[in-house]
C-alpha cells in the first residue's frame, strides 16, 4: 500500500510538473495571443517606429517564433500583442510573472538572470562601449578618467563600468538613468560626457536622427562582451524547445542573414564574423 501511495504522489508531482512546464504553449492555445515583452526605444534590437508600428531585429525573430507556434499548436491564426518594457528589473519580472510570454529586447544572457529566467538560443552578440560627442571625444578606456557617464542603471553595463572604475582606479562619476532616450538626451545637452551601453544599442540612437550620425565618436574596442538572447519563463521546456526550433530554422537558411542586414546593415554594420559564427554554430539540426 505504501509503495502504490508513494508511486501515486510521484505520478501526481510529474504531472503538475509537466502542467506547469506547458503552461505558456495552453495559455497562448486557449487565448489565441502570443503576448511580447519588448523595450521601446532601443533600435535597432526594438522600438517603435514613426509610425507608430513595434519594429526591430529582435521583433522580427520573435515573431518568427510566433508563427512557430502557431504551426505547433495547429491554430489558423494567433494575435501578437505587444507590451513595452523599459527598465531591466520591469522586463525580468514580467517574465517571470507570466504578463508576457517571450521579451524580445537587448537582453544580456547572465547567471544572475537565469535563476529567474530562462534564454533561448543566443541572437546577438554585441559589446559594451560608450558614445560621447565629437567635440569633447572619449576614444579609449583613458579618456573615461575625469567624466561623467551615464549608463541604465541595473544593466549589465552598469556593471562592467563599475568594473572599469575599481580596477583603473578612475575617477568617473556614474549617473544612472531609467531610459535611452534619456542618455542621449543628457549627452545631447552636454549634462554628460559620455552614455555608456552596449554598441549595438549606441548605433541604432545614432542613426535615429540622420542630421546627427556625424556629431559622435564611440570608444575603440568593446569594454566587454555581451551575449543576447529572448527571455522566457523559467522550466518551461516545452516553449522554450518551440522558441529555439523556430531560431535554429532561421539560422540554418539565408533569411537570418537578411534580417541582419535590413537592421544593421543599413547603419553601416557589416555581419562580422562572431555573429555569423554564431549563427552557424546554433543551426541545429532537427
Amino acid at each position: 500500500m505504501r509503495v502504490l501511495i508513494a508511486v501515486s504522489l510521484a505520478l501526481l508531482f510529474i504531472t503538475a510538473n509537466a502542467e506547469g512546464r506547458a503552461e505558456t504553449l495552453r495559455r497562448i492555445s486557449e487565448s489565441g495571443e502570443f503576448r511580447i515583452g519588448y523595450v521601446p526605444d532601443a533600435p535597432p534590437l526594438s522600438f517603435v517606429d514613426k509610425n507608430g508600428t513595434v519594429a526591430g531585429y529582435s521583433i522580427d525573430l520573435c515573431r518568427h517564433i510566433a508563427w512557430t507556434v502557431r504551426d505547433e499548436l495547429g491554430l489558423e491564426t494567433v494575435d501578437i500583442v505587444y507590451t513595452p518594457l523599459a527598465s531591466m528589473e520591469e522586463r525580468l519580472t514580467a517574465v517571470e510573472n507570466g504578463d508576457v510570454d517571450i521579451e524580445c529586447g537587448a537582453t544580456t544572457v547572465t547567471l544572475s538572470r537565469r535563476e529567474r529566467v530562462d534564454f533561448t538560443l543566443m541572437t546577438f552578440i554585441t559589446g559594451s562601449a560608450v558614445l560621447s560627442r565629437k567635440a569633447s571625444p572619449i576614444g579609449t578606456v583613458d579618456d573615461i578618467n575625469g567624466t561623467k557617464i551615464a549608463v541604465l542603471g541595473g544593466t549589465t553595463t552598469e556593471n562592467v563600468m563599475r568594473h572599469v572604475i575599481e580596477i583603473n582606479e578612475f575617477d568617473i562619476d556614474l549617473q544612472l538613468i531609467s531610459s535611452h532616450d534619456e542618455g542621449m538626451q543628457l549627452l545631447n545637452s552636454g549634462k554628460v560626457d559620455g552614455y555608456a551601453s552596449d554598441r549595438a544599442m549606441l548605433i541604432g540612437q545614432v542613426f535615429r536622427d540622420e542630421n546627427a550620425k556625424n556629431q559622435y565618436a564611440m570608444t575603440g574596442g568593446p569594454l566587454s562582451f555581451e551575449p543576447y538572447a529572448m527571455m522566457i519563463p523559467r522550466g518551461d521546456t516545452e516553449f522554450r524547445l518551440i522558441a529555439d526550433k523556430a531560431l535554429a530554422s532561421l539560422f540554418r537558411g539565408p533569411r537570418i542573414r537578411r534580417i541582419y542586414h535590413n537592421w544593421f546593415g543599413r547603419y553601416g554594420e557589416p555581419l562580422s564574423p562572431i555573429i555569423e559564427a554564431v549563427y552557424q554554430f546554433q543551426a541545429v539540426g532537427e
